[in-house]
């Protein structure tokens, strides 16, 4: 009877071993950012969005109305938009002659402007990824840039219908390297981020000669390369230069524009198909 009563216990370890087992493999599955979603995954993703945006319908539809209340005088508005678009005009003149000139394909004003807010961001991975309330029911797809007032945040790696998985550009990831420029003075240098000091809060570029000359105070920018993000997103402004172990290359650490730790509204870019 003892005995088969250590079976019976030893069996139903090895029952909880193989459970523990296979949770963790999924779970550790689950944690690859740019892994295509399963079909379940997909749907639980869409149907607490949804939820979202039934409790917080009656909080945005109050603010809708206060906001319509403190509204300028009409006429003054209609006066301010005629002006906009007159100098609009005038601008989409001169890129199109610049453009032409320089021979560039795209430039910010070729994109579509997408507006999401973000609904969640996991704790244990805060700097890498972020998702947002909008996917491909809303013409979202992969690569696309996305961005805030402030500058980059990052690039869309997965979607659902109604959501997307945002790659912040703070991630841990080593292979998520960004093409960037600096401007330093009438110099335009260019080099890669290459990770991020979650210590200082600074990105770290690398990839540009030693014997180039580089401020502190210079603007960092996407370049462009690379064909995901366009040309002139601000990323920050160099705070620290240092050299490699061999002064062959510098080192600099960025100040993001950006605040990774505060994001809350975001702007996807959409590339406008050429007429």
């Amino acid at each position: 009877m003892r005995k088969r009563k250590k079976l019976e216990f030893r069996y139903i370890v090895m029952i909880i071993l193989v459970v523990v087992i296979a949770f963790l493999t999924i779970f550790s599955y689950t944690l690859k950012d740019n892994r295509k979603l399963n079909p379940i995954e997909v749907v639980i993703k869409d149907s607490i969005v949804t939820l979202q945006k039934i409790v917080y319908a009656p909080i945005d539809f109050i603010g809708n109305i206060f906001a319509k209340n403190s509204q300028a005088n009409p006429s003054e508005i209609t006066e301010s938009l005629n002006q906009l678009k007159a100098e609009n005009s005038e601008l989409k003149n001169q890129i199109n002659a610049l453009k032409e000139e320089l021979n560039i394909d795209y430039v910010l004003t070729d994109y579509e402007y997408l507006n999401a807010t973000v609904v969640s961001r996991n704790i244990g991975h805060w700097y890498n990824t972020i998702t947002i309330d909008k996917g491909t029911y809303n013409g979202i797809s992969e690569d696309m840039a996305v961005v805030n007032s402030e500058g980059l945040i990052g690039k869309i790696i997965n979607t659902t219908n109604f959501t997307s998985t945002v790659k912040l550009l703070s991630t841990t990831d080593s292979n998520s390297k960004v093409s960037v420029s600096i401007y330093s003075g009438e110099l335009k240098l260019n080099g890669l981020i290459h990770s991020y000091d979650y210590q200082t809060d600074l990105l770290v570029v690398e990839g540009i000669s030693n014997s180039e000359v580089v401020n502190i105070g210079d603007t960092v920018a996407t370049s462009g390369l690379g064909g995901i993000f366009p040309s002139g997103i601000l990323i920050g402004y160099v705070e620290d230069i240092t050299t490699d172990e061999y002064d062959l290359a510098k080192i600099l650490k960025v100040r993001p524009n950006v605040d990774y730790d505060d994001i809350n509204y975001v702007t996807v870019l959409k590339r406008k198909d050429k007429e």
